[in-house]
């Protein structure tokens, strides 16, 4: 899929293996695998996902962003400044931090109603015509 392909999922692939390698053991590392779980599961979930990861529509022309002059050049520096920040962001006590206040949070009630919140809603069930009349 194109997901696990993208720079963004080895972002986040490269940070889970650090924490797991730094928090291994640790009682909080089960509240941040939940709250990590939760949230890769509305992501997932989520419309905007299933957008972008979508197969394309072979009827569909596919434009590379990076060959256009207008965001071509915004796209090299993205891509040029992505690893320098996740170099530093994996090795940063604020990114400790974060996942340490994301494990005590997971489990709490404020924790649970954001994830209460933010989960998706049901999809209503399609009827047939013929079932409704």
């Amino acid at each position: 899929m194109a997901w696990d392909e993208s720079r963004t999922a080895a972002v986040f692939r490269a940070l889970e293996r650090r924490v797991t390698q730094a928090s291994d053991g640790s009682v909080l590392v089960g509240g941040a695998r939940s709250l990590s779980g939760r949230v890769e599961t509305l992501v997932r979930n989520s419309y905007g996902y299933r957008w972008l990861t979508a197969e394309p529509d072979p009827s569909v022309v596919v434009i590379d962003l990076r060959e256009t002059p207008t965001v071509g050049p915004l796209v090299r520096l993205l891509e040029q400044v992505v690893d320098p920040v996740e170099r530093a962001w994996e090795d940063s006590r604020i990114a400790a931090t974060v996942t340490t206040i994301g494990a005590a949070l997971a489990d709490s009630r404020t924790g649970q109603l954001l994830a209460a919140l933010l989960e998706p809603p049901e999809l209503p069930e399609h009827k047939n015509d013929d079932e409704t009349r």
